[in-house]
């Protein structure tokens, strides 16, 4: 099931909201008499790098920025065999992307990205990533002094046509029993207020399986839930914004072999977070007579493949083996 509602976050709906335990950006727009919200998806930081909670403001912001790597990222790099320099100018080697907004807070960014398979993912150094597409548009649309607000909510709960929801999220081992007896003093409070007693099942159930997705739990009063949300059909455009496109095959190139696994999916899934390396990294699926294959490439010399190989080591912790070009006489 696609996520296409979601609840807003409890707090000021003001500038720029982010909330980590979603991973969504949310953006409060005042148009006249109307408050416009639009929402982003984002990849956030580690748990060894995470992303800081609290109030800052958009500081400033650029086009096509250079990337001044952090001694703390660079020692890290090292230590894999990856020596990166001082700076990275502008272009696909660049893991800001094209847009940034710079953060009041030292050292933290919200920026597109060269890897769009770590949106919706804890992949970053605690900076926010966008889709290069929802950059542009909130770098457009964001004047520098801009508030920004980053929390961390994983219950959220919220109401349309007279049935409550709630959107549960799995929360961090930290945060889980204080965030459950927050949400738990929201509905007695609510449950209060109606005079009716809440299907508290249905709210464990909920919360136990955390699907991301508000979920009714309770009608506000009687026969309300029959204005439930109904599902959504989603119409799928031919071709996906971004999606990479891989080279024909060339006897006379070189390749990697990233994998040979014997589930499809799980073959399929690799090919796919190669395909979103940034700069990308073209690869493909081939089955076998009992498993299937993830090439790399092709590539234009050996140099250029070991490069891959490199990188798949270092970024994804993939062993990959080098093949050469097949001879023909």
């Amino acid at each position: 099931m696609l996520p296409l509602s979601f609840i807003l976050p409890d707090t000021p709906r003001k500038g720029i909201v982010v909330n980590l335990a979603t991973m969504r950006l949310f953006q409060y727009k005042e148009d006249g008499t109307s408050l416009l919200v639009s929402t982003y998806p984002i990849g956030v930081g580690t748990n060894e790098r995470p992303t800081p909670t609290g109030r800052m403001h958009v500081a400033r912001k650029a086009v096509r920025p250079t990337w001044r790597v952090p001694a703390s990222i660079a020692e890290d790099h090292r230590k894999k065999g990856d020596n990166l320099p001082a700076e990275v100018p502008p272009g696909p080697e660049n893991p800001l992307g094209e847009y940034a907004l710079y953060l009041s807070k030292s050292g933290y960014l919200i920026h597109g990205t060269n890897k769009p398979a770590s949106i919706g993912l804890t992949a970053t150094n605690g900076c926010l990533r966008l889709y290069p597409e929802n950059v542009k548009t909130l770098f457009d649309d964001t004047p520098v002094k801009t508030p920004v607000l980053i929390v961390n909510q994983p219950y959220l709960i919220g109401q349309r046509n007279g049935v409550l929801y709630l959107e549960a999220h799995a929360p961090t081992e930290e945060s889980d029993a204080l965030e459950l007896e927050k949400l738990y003093k929201k509905l007695r409070t609510m449950e209060k207020k109606a005079r009716r007693t809440l299907d508290w099942k249905k709210v464990k159930e909920a919360q136990a399986e955390a699907r991301g997705i508000p979920v009714p739990i309770f009608e506000l009063s009687q026969g309300s839930g029959k204005e439930a949300a109904k599902p959504i059909k989603v119409g799928h455009p031919e071709t996906l914004y971004g999606k990479p496109e891989i080279p024909a095959l060339k006897l006379e190139a070189w390749y990697v072999l990233a994998a040979d696994v014997r589930d499809k999916i799980e073959a399929q899934r690799i090919a796919a977070i190669i395909n979103h390396q940034g700069p990308p990294i073209p690869a493909r699926v081939f089955p076998k007579s009992d498993s299937y294959r993830v090439i790399a490439g092709p590539f234009n010399d050996g140099s250029e493949a070991k490069k891959a190989a490199k990188r798949l080591k270092i970024d994804l912790e993939i062993d990959g083996v080098v093949i050469e070009p097949v001879k023909v006489n």
